[in-house]
């Protein structure tokens, strides 16, 4: 029979360790295994345990709660957070902290809303999605505050972590691809020219051309947005100024989309005429017409990373920096161009 208010008393009973062990276990104390702390979550959700959350931080003084935030952007974007978050959020409950999730106006952020957010909600530490970088005014309150963080986007301080996707990677491995399938007219669209991820994918993509030899023309360059909207845009102005493009290059998937519907709208075939890759791996991008080659990120492994750096700094560990190389995916529309 399950007690009616089952103690930490009743899961040592039942997983024959310590009262002391199974309270550090559920606390998700420093140093336990964490087998231990699966083997005493198991048992407390059997028995029905309910932890006082309110006497515990009372106890503790800690909330146990970790900030997460994320952009809220006025442009479309692609939302794509869910295995980031699923394997973030698991990974952070393994010791005992749960997540709450902060949308930020990434144009039109208010100043001290940080601070507010740290202190009102007690907040243990903070994870920054990408786009904040370190001039962004969130980030600039976060190195005055010290509180323990992990960045997505740049590290701004011995405070903060950083693990991210190699955006120079990544614009090597579908820089080298195109060279290796013998475009060397390759048009490229580009993210916002302020943001970091914008000026990685594109360095990255003019070191795969400075390879082979080829120094990529200013011309065939154009900005976007990261909206499929500014795709179409960047699309007819790239064939304007060279109609002989053999391929374009886009620095995520969403302005891919646009150029592939304005080159279907004008009779231009995909890849029979112009290849075409995007940037970032989005699920769509594998049921597209034709199917995109792309660069997927390691979301999944990225957002263990985030969480294991997190707890190092909040047991008094110094920030590293994590580049995890992303992979190509090749799919039809991308074509070889003939010797």
């Amino acid at each position: 029979m399950i007690p009616l208010d089952a103690t930490i008393q009743d899961i040592a009973d039942k997983v024959g360790l310590s009262t002391s062990t199974v309270s550090r276990a559920l606390n998700g104390s420093y140093g336990v295994h964490p087998r231990t702390i699966a083997k005493v979550q198991q048992a407390a959700m059997e028995l029905g345990y309910v932890p006082n959350l309110g006497a515990k931080q009372l106890v503790t003084r800690k909330s146990n709660l970790i900030g997460l935030f994320m952009p809220e952007l006025e442009k479309e974007f692609v939302r794509e957070y869910d295995v980031l978050f699923a394997s973030l959020r698991k990974a952070l409950r393994l010791v005992g902290k749960d997540m709450l999730i902060f949308s930020v106006p990434v144009y039109d952020y208010k100043p001290n809303s940080l601070s507010q957010w740290v202190r009102m909600r007690n907040l243990e530490g903070c994870i920054f999605m990408q786009p904040f970088g370190k001039e962004h005014p969130l980030m600039k309150e976060a190195l005055q505050l010290k509180v323990p963080a992990v960045s997505m986007g740049e590290s701004v301080g011995i405070h903060c972590s950083l693990v991210r996707s190699d955006g120079c990677e990544g614009g090597r491995l579908i820089g080298r691809y195109l060279i290796s399938q013998g475009h060397r007219k390759i048009g490229y669209v580009n993210g916002p020219v302020e943001l970091p991820i914008s000026q990685e994918r594109y360095s990255g993509f003019c070191d795969a051309l400075r390879e082979a030899g080829i120094t990529h023309d200013a011309n065939l360059l154009a900005a976007g947005d990261f909206s499929g909207a500014s795709g179409v845009d960047a699309v007819q102005l790239l064939l304007e100024r060279e109609p002989e493009l053999t391929a374009i290059c886009c620095a995520n998937d969403l302005m891919a989309m646009g150029v592939l519907q304005e080159l279907h709208r004008i009779g231009i075939a995909v890849p029979g005429r112009i290849s075409v890759t995007g940037y970032d791996g989005a699920f769509y991008t594998a049921y597209t017409s034709p199917p995109l080659t792309t660069i997927r990120h390691r979301a999944g492994q990225i957002g263990l990373l985030a969480a294991e750096l997190l707890i190092e700094l909040l047991h008094g560990g110094t920030a590293r920096t994590v580049l995890m190389a992303p992979e190509l995916v090749v799919r039809n529309s991308v074509a070889a161009l003939n010797s």
